[in-house]
């Protein structure tokens, strides 16, 4: 349920993706911004490959699942902002 939830928020989370023009309108530089989006998009996909191989192990291993799927929004949030970094970075080049 809790990994259904991380779904949920990284479906959310990557329609903000494409708010990283933002950082771009008063420059104009919009031509490298895709691999903001790259970066952005990417992170948050492995996240939610990622997630289910730890709570599989953690099932395997007799431990506590729920602590490890809750890691997935930590993760969410720090791809979105890594992707938000890159941007900024590739804007102001």
């Amino acid at each position: 349920m809790i990994y259904l939830a991380a779904v949920v928020f990284a479906w959310v989370l990557a329609g903000f993706v494409p708010d990283y023009e933002v950082l771009a309108r008063d420059t104009g530089q919009t031509r490298d911004l895709p691999f903001a989006y790259f970066v952005g998009w990417f992170g948050i996909a492995l996240t939610l490959m990622v997630i289910p191989l730890w709570v599989l192990r953690a099932v395997q291993s007799r431990q506590r699942a729920w602590t490890t799927a809750l890691v997935a929004f930590p993760l969410l949030v720090e791809a979105w902002v890594l992707g938000l970094l890159t941007a900024n970075v590739v804007v102001s080049f």
